[in-house]
């Protein structure tokens, strides 16, 4: 059989299908055995084994093409109709994916499930039946299959939905004014391109497999980015980590040398009397209580284009904001005392929480000309106001005793 293969197109076809494949089995296996098993990890595991069933028919479909197994009227249909049926529920899955990447959660709601996946459930009932409506496909009297007059549809379902999200996604990435999420979105917006542009050049030039390749780097890029994520991201928090915030700075530091101007800030807070919540409530109401810090920050980031936030360890977190007002610094440090104490009332937390911050601005002939220098100016700011909130308190407290004894 493979010596009957070698002549023409289809064993080179198949080969590179089942390379593809391979590659999307080996991230399969690493992705469904992960330890750290979320949701959105689960559903890339549904996309890869959808991707790569719709390679093997792919590749079923090249035997029938190029003449290797006998193209009878029923096996035209039955390769091409499998063909077309996996095809429409993986580009569901890739969207269900993508969207389940960035976070949507209004994906997750029953109508919203129903309303999306509806016209892939019709297409695959079309493309089923198919042989008896002939609207499709459909074998002429020369044992050829034909195209339908509905077939751009039977198309056009399978790249549009890869295509909006992807659009939809583009286009947030320039909305969006969080570092994270700008970042997230764009890569969103990039995963179609390969797959449905070489996908259409397929279309034109059917006997070269440009379609399995686009697909298999597309879902390995996104493995990539995963990977990425367990690196650069906080796994309690889900902000920026330090290893990121480094990046992230040294990029900064490089372009405020080169361009001269000097408009960079880092803010450098912690919770107060952190160790007091652990000991006294435990260490489970430490982390909600560091969750609900991190989502304070996320919104007062999310407000500016200028902010990049991260977890630099414990209850410390640091903020960069790209700018030359300092009051600009000071008013984000009133945003995040006042949602600080919303966030405490919203979230019932038994105990009362804030945060001291202490701030540095980048200065290249100074202390504050590197990442450590910024970060050792801010923490000596930090630390003297909390020496003041300390004294406040005690302060308070000797008046609360002299007015008891009074």
């Amino acid at each position: 059989m493979i010596n009957e293969l070698v002549g023409d197109y289809a064993f080179y076809y198949i080969e590179a299908n089942a390379f593809c494949v391979l590659i999307l089995l080996i991230l399969y296996i690493k992705t469904t055995h992960s330890v750290d098993h979320q949701r959105r990890q689960i559903i890339f595991g549904d996309t890869l084994a959808t991707a790569m069933i719709y390679l093997v028919t792919d590749m079923f479909w090249v035997l029938v093409d190029s003449g290797n197994i006998a193209a009878t009227p029923f096996l035209l249909y039955f390769t091409n109709i499998m063909y077309y049926c996996a095809g429409t529920v993986m580009s569901y899955m890739v969207s269900y994916f993508m969207l389940m990447y960035e976070g949507n959660r209004r994906i997750e709601e029953p109508a919203v499930r129903i309303a999306t996946v509806l016209p892939c459930i019709l297409n695959i009932v079309a493309a089923v039946t198919t042989p008896l409506h002939k609207q499709y496909l459909y074998v002429d009297g020369n044992g050829a299959l034909m195209n339908g007059p509905l077939y751009p549809l039977l198309v056009s379902v399978i790249i549009v939905y890869p295509i909006a999200v992807g659009l939809r996604a583009a286009i947030l990435s320039f909305l969006k004014k969080d570092y994270t999420k700008k970042n997230m979105y764009k890569a969103i917006g990039l995963f179609p391109i390969l797959p449905v542009g070489l996908g259409l050049v397929q279309v034109y030039h059917q006997r070269i497999p440009f379609l399995c390749f686009g697909l298999t780097i597309a879902l390995l890029l996104t493995y990539i980015e995963f990977t990425e994520d367990l690196v650069s991201l906080d796994p309690l928090t889900k902000l920026n980590n330090r290893n990121e915030l480094y990046r992230y700075m040294t990029g900064k530091i490089n372009s405020v040398k080169s361009s001269g101007a000097y408009g960079l800030y880092l803010m450098i807070m912690d919770i107060d009397s952190f160790k007091k919540i652990n000991d006294t409530y435990g260490h489970n109401e430490g982390d909600h209580a560091l969750k609900v810090l991190a989502k304070v920050l996320k919104k007062v980031c999310g407000a500016g284009a200028n902010r990049f936030v991260s977890r630099f360890g414990g209850d410390e977190f640091i903020i960069i904001v790209e700018t030359y007002d300092k009051y600009e610094v000071e008013r984000i440090c009133d945003d995040i005392h006042m949602l600080m104490q919303r966030a405490v009332a919203q979230e019932q937390l038994p105990f009362d929480m804030d945060v001291s911050i202490g701030w540095a601005r980048y200065n290249k002939n100074s202390d504050a000309s590197s990442i450590t220098g910024l970060i050792e100016l801010a923490d000596n700011m930090l630390y003297e106001e909390k020496k003041i909130k300390h004294k406040v308190n005690t302060d308070q407290r000797i008046n609360d005793d002299l007015e008891m004894v009074g």
